[in-house]
């Protein structure tokens, strides 16, 4: 558990730099695209192969 807490600050210390802040928004919106790119695949499967 400890180690976890470690990795947590890291991350606050990382997101706090203006690099990365800017690195972790550009995952963020990758992450959504990739899902919602996911989802729009898997509604027009559900359509047409009914």
């Amino acid at each position: 558990m400890i180690s976890l807490a470690g990795y947590w600050r890291t991350l606050q210390q990382y997101w706090r730099s203006p690099k990365g802040r800017h690195d972790i928004l550009d995952y963020a919106r990758a992450a959504l695209a990739v899902t919602l790119t996911m989802a729009a695949v898997a509604i027009v499967l559900a359509i047409f192969f009914r």
